[in-house]
């Protein structure tokens, strides 16, 4: 049959194009979708294939319930009690913070106490060491006088032809004497100023100023959750009792180093002690030796 047919009342005429009907039919699955079916099936929309398939991956996905919820803008209903839980375990740590640095303080007043009567012992054992010192230089002065008065019986016991002079030697020995008494009392007296001395550095004050106290306050309110009147006692607490530790520190501080001064000075006497008694007992066995010889035995 010819494509074209010409008649004769009419102009040419183009027959319609038969094409075989297509029945394209797409069915929603829950599986990805077939490449190649989908090409057979017909031309679609690139852009609709692809919003079609992201869709379909994720469906059901809930954006409050993913996650911690700690950055996402949606309500999260675990906020108010993770903010409060953080709350309490904050008080928790002051308080436990306030019993610690109490605890701290009662062991530091009794180590300021113990020290204090150590340092009282020591300025007593002092005066007891001054004391000895003092009368081994009043025995020496005595021995010396003892040699005096046997040598003046060592000249009266020699023959009457031979002319004895004595010479009286008193006025020396009370020089001696009263040189021996006022060292005594220079010494004493230098003690005495020495534990004022020490007793103005252990009342000295730590210093602190209201206007520090108050820097110290509108610090501290940057960490505080809330600054109610129990949050602001325990603040209270802990300031009160960490600036008393730093005193009873300082303190201990200078009981330890006035201790150390006091023995290193009492060592020093001690052995003074020590030379003068040594050569006591070597003048005063010389003393006796002499006696024996101008008593004629």
């Amino acid at each position: 049959m010819p494509l074209f047919k010409r008649s004769a009342n009419s102009d040419l005429q183009i027959p319609p194009v038969q094409s075989a009907s297509r029945d394209i039919t797409f069915h929603h699955s829950n599986s990805a979708p077939d490449v190649h079916t989908n090409a057979h099936a017909g031309e679609r929309d690139p852009d609709q294939l692809s919003d079609r398939n992201r869709n379909e991956l994720f469906s059901g996905y809930n954006p409050a319930k993913a996650g911690s919820g700690w950055f996402l803008d949606g309500p999260n209903i675990n906020e108010e009690g993770d903010v409060e839980a953080i709350k309490q375990k904050t008080r928790f740590v002051k308080q436990s913070s306030v019993n610690s640095t109490q605890n701290s303080l009662r062991f530091a007043r009794e180590a300021v106490e113990t020290g204090s009567n150590t340092l009282k012992r020591l300025g007593e054992q002092s005066e007891k060491l001054a004391n000895t010192e003092h009368y081994l230089n009043v025995t020496k002065s005595h021995a010396l006088q003892a040699d005096d008065k046997t040598e003046e019986l060592r000249k009266l016991n020699r023959s009457i032809f031979i002319p004895a002079v004595t010479i009286n030697n008193d006025a020396k020995h009370a020089a001696r004497e009263t040189k021996i008494q006022r060292r005594y009392e220079e010494r004493r007296a230098d003690r005495e100023q020495t534990r004022m001395d020490i007793r103005g550095r252990l009342s000295k004050e730590d210093g602190f100023s209201a206007s520090s106290r108050a820097n110290r306050t509108a610090e501290r309110s940057q960490f505080q959750f809330e600054a109610n009147g129990s949050d602001d006692e325990m603040e209270d607490q802990l300031e009160g009792n960490l600036g008393e530790i730093d005193r009873l520190a300082r303190t201990m501080k200078a009981l330890g180093t006035a201790m150390g001064e006091e023995l290193d000075r009492q060592n020093g006497v001690i052995s003074v002690i020590d030379n003068n008694a040594v050569k006591l007992d070597e003048k005063l066995h010389q003393s006796t030796v002499q006696l024996r010889r101008a008593g004629g035995k």
